[in-house]
């Protein structure tokens, strides 16, 4: 082992007894003061870059290509992000808007930026309960309708094979609040409550290489919309239709799933040999004096939790405030303002990653004293303990903190 490789291994235990400090301490994460957060705070932290090291997958979802005429835009997204999804680009009336007529060039657009900068794409929307065609829904018998399926699959998934490496082949398919059942949309009323297990073999048959996944909006919230996808894709798998993962859009109003939630989301289906990410994330909040201090909170713990639970590939639903959209009056839902600067939820995210980089088989490394600036911005510690923490003869201090 080299020099170089030692300091880091040094490093990285230094930061999971940083983590132990952290969580045996209690803190009050992301309190309500914190240092503003400004273009120069965040020169230096790349959330890519952790996440990166760590194997894991961290995404910018929502990305409309005209975003990327925005110069600040596109130069944030490669440097903070290592994969990306389109914002409507995939769905149907977007891409097939006239049957037999594609319009590639907004995804082309996407997928050669992303080449560009070396990211991951993953596919999203290929079916849902909204923006399909007239023509499409003119269709009423299921045969034709598996023909269209298939047509549209195959143009679409052959000519990305290989550039889109998972797709949200489904997404929606339940009621808002879950405990209904399957949403009777077009595609159950004329393909039958079967209708997903059809969808799923076809998307394989497009592209057997490709990772397949259903993405749902809040279970993580409700315990029947829980237990009801759990039930289908249980189903889905037992019979063996090709189904890879779930993905959790994880669009958060007013306070973060319950603790705990998360992991035993993921464990249920890592029993099943599926994978669970996070598709969407994006958290909405009344305005008011601890606003970002508030939201800084939630992303730390959901973060945190979904990569202790095993969750590796995590995707929000835009990043600047800039383009953000939001139901709730006022919020502002993601981790960079409308001018670009990194707020709490920024330092909060980049900390989670950082922390569990070092926890990683694959030892990514980075200083103590850059994870520790990061909380700092993020308000989960303030300056004194950080200078206490930083002591020459802070060992003697973790030996004595409770595990």
């Amino acid at each position: 082992m080299d020099r170089h490789q030692l300091s880091d291994d040094n490093r990285c235990r230094g930061i999971q007894k940083f983590r132990t400090f952290v969580i045996a301490a209690t803190l009050a994460l992301i309190a309500t003061a914190y240092m503003p957060a400004t273009p120069a705070n965040a020169a230096g932290l790349s959330l890519r870059e952790k996440a990166t090291g760590a194997g894991v997958l961290i995404g910018s979802g929502a990305v409309n290509p005209a975003y990327l005429d925005d110069p600040q835009f596109a130069r944030v997204l490669p440097q903070q992000f290592n994969s990306l999804s389109p914002e409507n680009e995939l769905k149907w009336s977007f891409v097939q808007p006239q049957q037999g007529a594609f319009d590639f060039s907004k995804l082309d657009r996407l997928v050669d930026f992303a080449e560009e900068h070396d990211m991951a794409v993953k596919g999203h929307g290929l079916i849902s309960g909204c923006c399909n065609p007239a023509w499409l829904e003119q269709i009423q018998d299921p045969n034709q309708l598996r023909a269209a399926i298939t047509a549209h699959f195959q143009a679409i998934m052959t000519r990305y094979a290989g550039k889109m490496d998972r797709w949200d082949v489904a997404t929606e398919v339940f009621s808002t609040f879950g405990g209904t059942g399957l949403a009777q949309n077009y595609f159950y009323r004329v393909l039958g409550p079967d209708y997903l297990a059809q969808v799923f073999q076809i998307a394989h048959a497009a592209d057997p290489n490709a990772k397949l996944f259903i993405n749902e909006s809040l279970v993580e919230y409700y315990p029947a919309k829980r237990q009801e996808l759990y039930a289908l894709v249980s189903d889905l798998v037992a019979r063996g239709v090709p189904i890879h993962g779930v993905g959790l859009e994880t669009h958060l109003t007013l306070s973060a799933p319950e603790p705990g939630v998360i992991t035993e989301i993921v464990n249920s289906y890592k029993a099943l040999g599926i994978e669970v990410a996070i598709t969407e994330m994006d958290v909405h909040l009344n305005p008011g004096p601890s606003h970002d201090a508030d939201q800084a909170q939630i992303y730390w713990s959901v973060v945190s939790e979904a990569l202790a639970a095993g969750i590796r590939d995590i995707s929000f639903w835009g990043f600047t405030d800039k383009y953000a959209f939001t139901w709730l009056p006022g919020a502002k839902p993601l981790m960079f303002d409308d001018n670009y600067h990194p707020k709490p939820a920024f330092y909060a995210t980049w900390a989670a990653v950082a922390l569990h980089a070092c926890g990683s088989t694959q030892g990514a490394s980075g200083s103590l004293q850059e994870v520790t600036q990061a909380l700092i911005t993020a308000g989960a510690i303030d300056a004194a303990d950080a200078s206490r923490l930083t002591k020459k003869d802070l060992k003697l201090q973790w030996n004595q903190l409770p595990n």
